[in-house]
């Protein structure tokens, strides 16, 4: 005969973790994001000093190497730790949506990847 007091704590954790799964890792693509990519590169802002490029000037990099540029984004790599000390540069990123098949163009002009980064960045609204 079967305990139902075991059974429960075998049970139990199983239909937990069947209940918090999103199925995220089912999830089919949409079809903007099969045709697009997005690139980045540095907006080169320095703490307590220069601002760096604007997110308009590094669009407008990718537009004069012919790439369409569908939707530009100011952003913190989120993988670059910095010290708040004036002098120093800041994480902060100018993320581009661009056609998928524009990513080697985009990153022969010196932009990367945001796979590079794991897509680990946090957008923030450009000022």
């Amino acid at each position: 005969m079967v305990n139902l007091g075991s059974l429960s704590i075998i049970v139990m954790p199983f239909l937990l973790l069947a209940a918090c799964s999103n199925g995220s890792g089912n999830r089919e693509l949409s079809n903007d994001e099969k045709e697009t990519a997005t690139v980045f590169e540095e907006k080169n802002s320095i703490q307590c000093g220069p601002s760096g490029l604007s997110v308009e000037e590094s669009a407008q990099r990718l537009v004069d190497t012919g790439i369409d540029v569908i939707q530009s984004d100011c952003a913190y790599n989120n993988l670059i730790t910095v010290i708040s000390l004036c002098g120093t540069r800041t994480s902060e990123i100018l993320v581009h949506k661009i056609p998928v098949q524009n990513v080697a163009d985009a990153e022969g002009d010196g932009f990367t990847n945001t796979n590079e980064i794991d897509n680990d960045y946090s957008v923030y609204e450009c000022s």
